[in-house]
């Protein structure tokens, strides 16, 4: 099933085909026509919610629903109306996609997390504190970074090119979607406690970078985040063989796969929780395989950087699996 966050009030979609369901009020409308139900949109509210962190939290029940409803508005109602004579049913052409993140979930990001990504930016870096940085990233346990929630964008939105960079780049990656909190979840437990998954590019600025207290500063500005452009759930799909791929102007530079993640969700998931609830719609992503713009140009002696492969305006930058589908967006001057 494809859940989408969609149209100028974020209510909960399912995408059939080329359209876009409102389940909670579909599943409103299977109520009154199918049972003897007093109060459809009521219950509706309750079972199967309109907002998506709610829908989450909901589980089974609301998955259940959305099922009986679409089936329901596919094959046996007479119209597409809803129980107020509100359209259900909308072309994906004519209505606006959200990242299908709420605004209160985190959005936490493994770090150094692809070995290929990481040796590749060793080799193509002097000195030797930069290898030795690599290989401390390398070593150990799971890295991670927080992305600002307020930093999300979706699928169409332009990226506005940072003005303090000179180094734009992309990180083609996959984020799963907790649906069962949990706390000090062990590796063997993670999979029932995650919902489903979803594209994610985390825009990064390449200047200058450290790994201190400073290095989220290079990956929070507005847009940074693209997430989308919905969420397979309950596919019974392995998180650990999800196909990954980025194109920039319709150039392959990066083609990946989870299987080859250093720590795997469930390790990054039992890591992420000691100590600290995970909730329904938080976001786990998966770090980035080789083929960056970072990891594939040669550091100069002095070094400097060519800027053949990092971003520019106009660039379009396309994230897709074909698990999941496609998230793309343009680079635009920062003025745009």
């Amino acid at each position: 099933m494809k859940v989408a966050v969609f149209g100028p009030d974020r209510r909960v979609g399912v995408v059939h085909e080329d359209t876009v369901v409102d389940i909670n009020a579909a599943y409103a409308k299977y109520l009154a026509e199918t049972t003897d139900t007093a109060r459809p949109l009521a219950e509706a509210a309750v079972a199967v919610p309109a907002r998506l962190n709610a829908f989450i939290e909901e589980g089974a029940r609301a998955l259940d629903g959305a099922r009986a409803a679409l089936a329901y508005l596919t094959d046996n109602a007479q119209d597409d109306r809803g129980v107020a004579g509100e359209q259900l049913r909308f072309g994906l052409d004519e209505v606006r996609l959200h990242a299908p993140v709420e605004g209160q979930s985190r959005i936490l990001c493994a770090l150094a997390n692809f070995a290929d990504h990481m040796l590749s930016a060793a080799e193509n870096s002097h000195g030797e504190d930069n290898e030795a940085t690599i290989n401390r990233l390398l070593a150990g346990g799971p890295k991670f970074f927080i992305k600002d929630h307020r930093a999300v964008s979706a699928s169409g939105d332009p990226l506005r090119y940072p003005a303090r960079t000179e180094r734009l780049d992309y990180e083609a990656e996959i984020a799963v979607v907790i649906g069962k909190a949990g706390r000090d979840i062990k590796s063997d437990d993670f999979a029932s406690h995650v919902w489903g998954f979803t594209l994610f590019n985390d825009w990064s600025i390449r200047d200058n970078v450290s790994f201190g207290p400073d290095f989220a500063y290079a990956k929070n500005f507005d847009s940074s985040a693209t997430v989308g452009p919905w969420i397979i759930v309950n596919e019974g799909t392995d998180l650990q063989d999800i196909p990954i791929e980025c194109r920039v102007n319709g150039e392959v530079r990066q083609s990946g796969n989870t299987r080859s993640m250093v720590h795997s969700f469930a390790a990054l998931g039992e890591h992420l929780s000691r100590d600290t609830t995970l909730l329904p719609g938080d976001l786990i992503a998966s770090g980035t395989p080789k083929g960056t713009a970072v990891d594939s140009t040669r550091q100069e002696a002095d070094g400097s950087h060519a800027d053949t492969l990092f971003l520019k305006p106009g660039d379009i930058v396309e994230v897709s699996s074909a698990l999941i589908g496609t998230i793309r967006n343009e680079v635009v001057k920062p003025t745009d």
